[in-house]
């Protein structure tokens, strides 16, 4: 008798009981209301925002390490380009001779292995803000649920690849690519 009373509703109709107050009968299902919908999808917009930050954080972590470390890199950096405009003459910088000396390398080959390592991390932090911005933005912009989620795939396979190493999520182009990405990270050790 229970179960029959629960598919009752209130018009006499037979129907699953009412879910929630946030529910209401279209004649075949029970659907949130309008509001309810409008507010999951805010929240998912928001929640989804804050992942893709944290993600692109987490895909620029390889590649900038922590703020002292990213401040380490641009100071090295800096000295190389400066080392490089001298024509390299003199005595290499100490961040660039730190460099040399722990890969036995010339003052020279560690200014250029510093700046092509320098270039890579910022063509990847520049392509995973790149990302990010235009993941959020596609969030936003998501008018369902299946569209929230969808941008957000995209946005994360994108930072993923260049977590990676690949500049783009796109498989051929990730594939040729990879190896021209990984090879600068290893230019410095963490």
């Amino acid at each position: 008798m229970k179960i029959i009373q629960d598919l009752l509703a209130y018009d006499g109709e037979l129907r699953p009981v009412q879910p929630s107050p946030d529910h209401i009968w279209d004649g075949a299902a029970w659907q949130f209301s309008a509001e309810r919908q409008i507010a999951a999808l805010t929240q998912m917009k928001t929640e989804i925002g804050i992942r893709l930050d944290a993600a692109a954080d987490a895909a620029g972590q390889p590649y900038a390490g922590n703020e002292l470390r990213a401040w380490e890199y641009q100071r090295a950096a800096a000295d190389a380009q400066a080392y490089k405009d001298a024509g390299y003459k003199g005595d290499a910088p100490a961040s660039v001779q730190a460099w040399a000396d722990a890969k036995s390398l010339s003052g020279k080959d560690a200014a250029d292995g510093i700046l092509a390592k320098a270039m890579a991390a910022d063509q990847a932090l520049a392509a995973i803000r790149a990302i990010r911005l235009k993941g959020k933005e596609a969030v936003r912009n998501a008018t369902s649920l299946d569209a929230v989620q969808a941008a957000a795939d995209s946005a994360l396979a994108q930072l993923q690849a260049v977590e990676a190493g690949a500049p783009d999520a796109s498989p051929a182009d990730a594939a040729a690519k990879a190896s021209l990405w990984r090879a600068p990270l290893k230019l410095f050790s963490r």
